[in-house]
């Protein structure tokens, strides 16, 4: 029984005792167990692959540049992102300043007590370009190896450059250069001072005409090389043809000749020596000695050659389908030429650094071999890749090689996707603790950005300050080396003087004593000024051997970006990302689309597989398994072998897989199960069928006492028919017996009634289990009366069948079939009996059993229906109800009255006479005054449903027990009890 299904042992436990449990279950198994055949079950199963596989297919297919699974995918990858990642995987060299409020309220000179100028001094945004020396002169002392503005210096304005004014010298108009409103030349002369300045170029600005510094743009144009660089081109040739404009760097930036000696840039000889004079005029300027505004940019630096900034990269970059950005591109084509992003040109500047030291120092170069894996520095130069490059040329000639799907640029190796960009691994939020200025902030400052950050991390993934902090701190540091330098200068002076004072004559004591008192003056006022202390403290603890970016984070600047850290991402972040990805090697890359695709198709297969071949509980392991395996996978892939391990895909492929594996299951199982179920009820009925498939516990042996009304009815002389059809007609006889007894079962259930067994052409049927009924006994009265109409009605239909071949079975009122019922309640057992091979739900017991007996008995009396005194006490409200007789049936010795179930209450005027005159005969009759319930009796006969003179009726019946009993009286312990000797 363990391997058998509920309807398989509702089956085998509750079939008729016509036909035996071993030839039921083989009917079952045949007729309708062939959905668990082998070759079906087979065939049921590679339809249902082949529909997941179709299924799955169309749904992860890409149909364009995008599919829609997509849209659902690229989120799981961003949730990867916030839950997973850690910041641990940064890369340490990497800091950014912010250009935040707090640095815009910058005006090149800082009170004692505070960090913010008046707002009438403050700088218009964009500052006058000097401002930006400081940050660099401050990265540069500290040691930092790129200095990486995230700011395109495109921008025109009053702060920006202002060289040429006109003002009166020696009562004439003339025009001269001012220091002071030379912002872009003084910021272009220290930019390009040294190799360690790179700059953002966007590409898609507003249209604009052609000016000097887009034909100095193509000097920054760098090699693609390669199997793949055609295909990568084209590639970025499609993605950036609709940029057509550029927002290029002030020239000055892009070849380092200030516009005060623009002469230069066409050649003449003379602009190198005029801009040598202009620097030394301006490091000697006493309004710029003497101003802390320009102070701290002094000397301006001597560079080595004249040349433009060191590097120049695009920063243009495309979101994904979703508007994220996860991706970005290694090159851009602009105007015929190829320039690389910006995190490859700094890269390139960072190597550069680490190399000339190398170059300079041979004792550095294994250093430089273990630091960059790939490159090595010899007395030649650069070697990497085969190739030897001259550090004289900066790198400039190394060229991008595309192999394939992979880039590789000066030791990295890029992974491409399928549009010739990299993915991104972004590093998660920095704890609070590890940004640079929380070592120099009092416990009071670092309760208030505890207060901010309450989950303990800052809305940064690299280590940030404010560039209001490094401004004022060069400030500071300036000031205190122009005290230290100044005092040491009056101190000499001083001495001097003194020594001047000794040998002096009258003359000239006047004018030196005068002269000493002005220096001591002087020096007392300069040693009155503080000590400034440093935010930051010394710049080589912030910044040495890092590449610093400089953004814009300031609400009115910020450049924003939507990432999978936060919609609102600086869009430095990206490119700091980009570089530390380049630096330590760990870009994401993702499988091929067409893994994706199969992948998807096999897991729904095998789910499909899964399904069918499996118990429900097991269904929902292995898909809880294998979803549980597939978001291991994908988390452990992501961030220990940085491969983007798709979830959306072979997810679709397990729903599809595990849906049409169950409509499969359903179809055919169900179907299965349909077509079992209204087998077995056909012999138990719908009731008891689902309570066994809804209480599969009820399938076991026992029982339990409860109320019930039992129905037994027989076909009257039956035997008759069998012995005229059978012989000849078998299938006639068969055919007359299913018509009946599927009409009264029919009847039965609809009541609610249960079939308990047929046997031959009787029915027993019972009410009241395996569900509670209190009516049980109104629903047995109203089946057995709507079996005996229908019966009535279908006699023409008998009449019929037999015609042609059985005329004598019609009797003369057109009848074929008369049937005879008896009905009974009482306290019953009812359940599953039998052995645990085959058992039955069935009743048992005295009220069974006087059921039984009624039925028979109907023939004793020419009565349709019988029913006991225990349903009478049930019904007497409901139905119109005769007394029959007080007897004993055989097997028991205690008399019951025993009634006729006439009809409903309504009954028509002739029913009710026949009751009046026959409840009266009764009485009498049992008064032993039997010549007047002989007259009772009479008249009651004449209101008869049946009066043939060959016919029984109850009237009848007692008439002639009264003419009997006036012939020979009864004893006198008569009580008009009949004893039955027969059933």
């Amino acid at each position: 029984m363990g391997d058998q299904n509920t309807v398989d042992r509702a089956a085998s436990g509750l079939g008729s005792t016509m036909v035996r449990a071993g030839e039921l279950l083989k009917r079952v198994r045949k007729d309708f167990g062939h959905a668990h055949e082998p070759k079906r079950r087979l065939l049921t199963a590679v339809v249902a692959m082949f529909a997941a596989a179709m299924a799955t297919g169309l749904l992860v297919f890409r149909w364009g540049e995008a599919g829609a699974l997509d849209y659902a995918e690229l989120p799981t990858r961003d949730l990867r992102v916030n839950l997973l990642e850690t910041n641990e995987a940064r890369d340490p060299d990497i800091m950014i300043i912010n250009i935040d409020e707090g640095a815009l309220a910058y005006g090149d000179s800082w009170s004692d007590t505070g960090n913010e100028t008046a707002a009438t001094e403050r700088f218009a945004w964009p500052w006058p370009r000097h401002v930006h020396n400081k940050i660099i002169r401050y990265c540069r002392e500290g040691g930092a190896r790129a200095i990486v503005f995230d700011l395109t210096f495109k921008e025109t304005g009053p702060n920006t450059n202002q060289v040429l004014l006109d003002r009166e010298v020696g009562g004439k108009l003339t025009r001269v250069w001012t220091f002071d409103k030379a912002g872009d030349d003084l910021f272009a002369l220290e930019a390009t001072a040294r190799d360690d300045v790179a700059l953002a170029l966007v590409l898609g600005g507003t249209d604009r005409g052609r000016e000097v510094r887009d034909n100095l743009l193509p000097k920054y144009a760098r090699p693609v090389e390669g199997p793949g660089a055609e295909q990568l081109l084209l590639e970025e040739g499609a993605r950036y043809a609709p940029y057509r404009s550029a927002e290029v760097p002030f020239a000055a930036l892009m070849d380092g000749w200030p516009s005060i000696v623009e002469e230069g840039r066409r050649g003449d000889e003379k602009a190198e020596r005029k801009l040598a004079g202009l620097r030394k005029k301006v490091n000697n300027d006493e309004f710029m000695l003497s101003s802390t505004r320009y102070r701290s940019i002094l000397p301006l630096t001597e560079p080595t050659e004249r040349h433009g900034v060191a590097a120049l990269g695009v920063v243009t970059g495309f979101n994904d389908v979703d508007s994220v950005q996860r991706r970005f591109d290694v090159v851009a084509t602009y105007d015929g030429n190829t320039y690389l992003c910006l995190p490859l040109e700094v890269w390139r500047i960072y190597v550069l650094s680490f190399a000339r030291e190398a170059l300079a120092d041979p004792a550095r170069r294994a250093r430089f071999a273990e630091r960059f894996e790939g490159l090595a520095v010899t007395d030649k130069g650069l070697e990497y890749d085969g190739a030897v490059y001259d550090l004289a040329n900066k790198l400039q000639d190394v060229p991008l090689k595309v192999d394939g799907r992979t880039a590789h640029y000066l030791g990295r190796s890029m992974p491409l996707d399928e549009t010739g960009r990299v993915e991104l691994r972004y590093r998660n939020f920095l704890p609070i603790d590890d940004n640079l200025d929380w070592a120099y902030m009092t416990e009071a400052q670092r309760e208030a950005v505890r207060g901010h950050n309450p989950d303990g991390e800052l809305f940064a993934i690299y280590p940030q300050v404010s560039a209001a902090d490094i401004l004022r701190d060069w400030d500071m540091i300036n000031e205190n080396r122009y005290k230290a330098n100044e005092t040491a200068r009056l101190n000499i002076r001083r001495d001097e003087l003194n020594d001047e004072l000794k040998n002096a004559g009258e003359d000239e004591r006047e004018a030196l004593e005068t002269e000493l008192a002005d220096v001591r003056m002087r020096l007392s006022a300069v040693e009155a000024q503080p000590v400034r202390e440093l935010a930051l403290g010394k710049p080589g603890e912030m910044v040495k051997d890092k590449v610093v970016l400089i953004s814009s984070t300031a609400s009115v600047l910020i450049d924003r970006h939507r990432t999978p850290l936060a919609p609102n991402t600086p869009g430095t972040w990206v490119l700091a990302t980009y570089f530390d990805n380049l630096k330590s090697n760990d870009f994401m890359h993702s499988l091929p689309r067409w893994f994706d695709w199969l992948l998807a198709i096999g897991l729904a297969v095998l789910t499909v597989a899964a399904v069918l071949y499996s118990g429900r509980l097991r269904n929902g392991l292995v898909l809880t398994l294998l979803l549980g395996v597939l978001v291991i996978v994908a988390c452990w892939a992501a961030f220990s072998q940085q491969l983007w391990f798709p979830l959306m895909a072979p997810l679709v492929g397990l729903v599809a897989g595990f849906s049409n594996g169950a409509l499969a299951k359903a179809l055919t199982e169900g179907h299965q199960r349909r077509q079992r179920e209204h087998f077995a009820r056909q012999y138990m009925g719908k009731e008891l069928v689902d309570h066994v498939i809804n209480n599969p516990a009820s399938l076991k042996l026992g029982g339990e006492n409860r109320p019930m009304t039992m129905y037994f009815s027989d076909v009257a002389g039956f035997t008759t028919v069998t012995e005229t059809l059978g012989p000849n007609n078998p299938e006639r006889l068969v055919e007359l017996l299913n018509i009946y007894l599927e009409r009264m079962t029919d009847l039965m259930l609809g009541t609610g009634g249960v079939i308990d067994k047929y046997i031959g052409d009787a029915i027993m049927c019972f009410w009241g289990a395996p569900m509670a009924q209190e009516d049980h006994a109104i629903r047995a009265c109203r089946g057995a009366l709507d079996c005996r109409a229908e019966l009535q009605r279908m006699q023409p239909l008998f009449a019929d069948a037999v015609r042609g071949i059985a005329p004598q079975l019609i009797k003369p009122d057109g009848s074929v079939l008369y049937a005879r019922a008896g009905i009974n309640s009482g306290i019953v057992t009812v359940g599953n009996m039998g052995s645990s091979k085959r058992f039955a739900y069935t009743v048992m017991g005295d009220a069974v059993n006087l059921a039984a007996r009624l039925e028979p008995q109907c023939k004793s009396y020419g009565t349709d229906i019988l029913i006991g005194e225990k349903t009478e006490e049930l019904v007497r409200s409901e139905f119109t109800l005769r007394r029959i007789d007080l007897m004993v049936v055989k097997g028991k010795t205690q008399p019951v009255q025993v009634f006729e179930l006439m009809g409903d209450k309504n009954v028509p005027q002739f029913v009710k006479d026949l009751l009046e005159h026959f409840e009266m005969g009764i009485d009498l009759f049992r008064d032993r005054q039997f010549q007047a319930a002989l007259e009772a009796f009479k008249n009651a006969e004449h209101h008869e449903a049946v009066t043939d003179e060959d016919a029984l009726n109850p009237s009848r019946l007692y008439i002639e027990r009264c003419e009997a009993y006036l012939k020979e009286p009864p004893p006198p312990e008569w009580n008009g009890v009949v004893v039955k000797t027969s059933k």
